[in-house]
């Protein structure tokens, strides 16, 4: 405490204190280098604003920006489809669990069923429609899924009255943003009460963007019950998804503009340019042209070389040449920002750019168990908790009001088989897998799960394919109840078999 702090806290105590407890909240500040003020960091603009506010201007514009990279860059529709192809991949699959296998089979073939015909717009199946939702998340950052529900009489028989109907974000009304009542605000085209739960979404019934096709209409308020609406939540209280490519579209876009000046650059040295020079004053370049014959028996100027071309000069005219320099090399530079860019989006560099130099099972396996953590975050905190199981309560309610399913005041208990995630090596996963079976770290139905299957499924399969096999008389080496053979003892008869050898772990 300074001088002018004990005089001014003499005759105010109050404002001696406020001095006093400013001056500690300022040393506090200072103990950290991000919150110092100074030359460094003079043009560096953070806010404290909330997740909502920051978006809500910007949002228009980095899903136009985003889709554009998607639309016109390698590297942007290279990151959609990888993410979808591993989060979605061929489909997502439905475990019912209410402890009645005969009923989980029937509600697994009522899904199958009600899966090829739930598109609104009739052309893809339930799967096609998730990697759709997927790739809008990504792209846009968010989607929308409206339940509709119909007659019976509109659906084939058995066929759960229910359309899904996937909607852009650029259906949300973002105008509407105000305060509607008491216990009613509205913010970005999405109703909130005061405590935060969503009531309705304000929906614009045609895409906003579809200029000349419809007349713009007036947004509808739609209940949350029938709207499903999906993004990544990075903030807490965030009511919008923002695109995922957002951090590195600046970065994306300085790379494809440096991608085709190189490409440009190339031509332009594999070219071999003229220069025709006269020392005549009374005529000019124009009026010594000379013309050729083309094949269509036109004349045209002679401004080109070709192979073979011999050209005899007027007296007083002499060719130059352009010689081209050597390329700077570009490939550490491209390659250093390609590498920030797959690390922005949430991918591997070898997933964004194909590039499998230097790769090993060791590299490959530790950069891809980061991305399936990742891909597993978003498959059950996104897609499952804001798509899958708000559509199942919905499919399910639906199916027991159409008498498809009995009714049950438990409800429908469900778990969602995930597609398999590819092995780098696929002896040394499958020997991992076996071992943590085998010790109990998993068991057989969570492996068989994690190859995207279902384990019910593959035990009726299994069995049935025993009783055929033992019917025909039939032995297979690939039948698991008898040993195994060493891929050694093949071409050396049966005796290796019997052996109890290291070769042959499968006999006790």
């Amino acid at each position: 405490m300074n001088a002018l702090d004990r005089v001014i806290g003499y005759f105010s105590p109050v404002s001696g204190l406020r001095r006093a407890a400013a001056r500690i909240s300022l040393d506090h500040v200072r103990n950290y280098d991000g919150a110092m003020f100074g030359r460094r960091t003079a043009g560096w603009r953070s806010s404290t604003a909330s997740a909502n506010v920051l978006t809500k201007g910007a949002l228009p514009t980095l899903r136009a920006r985003s889709r554009d990279v998607s639309r016109n860059t390698w590297w942007g529709a290279r990151v959609k489809t990888t993410v979808v192809s591993h989060a979605v991949g061929a489909g997502i699959m439905p475990k019912p669990n209410t402890g009645n296998k005969a009923l989980d089979k029937r509600i697994k073939k009522a899904w199958k069923k009600w899966g090829k015909h739930c598109d609104a717009e009739g052309q893809l199946h339930i799967d096609g429609l998730i990697a759709l939702a997927t790739g809008c998340i990504v792209e846009s950052g968010e989607v929308l899924g409206r339940m509709v529900g119909v007659s019976i009489n509109d659906v084939p028989p058995g066929v759960v009255p229910l359309e899904f109907q996937l909607l852009e974000p650029d259906h949300l009304d973002a105008s509407r943003d105000r305060v509607m009542t008491s216990d009613t605000i509205i913010d970005q085209g999405i109703e909130y009460t005061r405590r935060g739960k969503r009531r309705g979404y304000w929906i614009h019934p045609t895409h906003p963007g579809a200029r000349g096709l419809v007349m713009p209409s007036a947004s509808v308020r739609v209940a949350a019950s029938d709207m499903l609406h999906a993004y990544r939540k990075d903030r807490i209280g965030q009511g919008r998804g923002v695109p995922w490519v957002a951090p590195v579209l600046l970065k994306g876009r300085d790379v494809a503009d440096l991608e085709e000046a190189v490409v440009v650059k190339s031509r332009i040295e594999a070219c071999l340019a003229a220069f025709v020079e006269t020392t005549d004053a009374s005529r000019t370049i124009a009026d010594k042209a000379k013309t050729e014959t083309g094949p269509d028996g036109a004349k045209r100027r002679i401004e080109a070389l070709s192979p073979g071309m011999i050209n005899y000069l007027e007296p007083g005219e002499k060719i130059s040449t352009v010689a081209p320099t050597a390329s700077v090399q570009f490939e550490s530079v491209l390659m250093s920002n390609w590498l920030t860019l797959a690390a922005g989006a949430g991918i591997t560099y070898d997933q964004l750019t194909g590039d499998l130099r230097g790769a090993n099972f060791s590299s490959l396996r530790a950069g891809k168990i980061e991305f399936r953590r990742m891909i597993e975050q978003f498959q059950h905190h996104t897609l499952v908790a804001m798509l899958l199981e708000p559509l199942w309560d919905r499919w399910t309610e639906a199916a027991q009001d159409a008498g498809i399913l009995p009714r049950r005041a438990v409800g429908y208990p469900v778990e969602w088989i995930m597609p398999a995630n590819e092995p780098i090596d696929p002896l040394k996963d499958m020997q991992a897998d076996v071992m943590a079976v085998r010790t109990g770290r998993m068991t057989w139905p969570q492996f068989v799960a994690a190859w995207g299957l279902d384990p019910d499924t593959q035990l009726d399969e299994i069995e049935e394919w025993f009783k055929d096999v033992d019917r025909r008389k039939i032995a297979l080496d690939t039948d698991p109840r008898r040993p195994a053979i060493s891929p050694k003892a093949i071409g050396k008869g049966d005796k290796q078999t019997e052996d109890n050898t290291d070769d042959n772990p499968a006999k006790p």
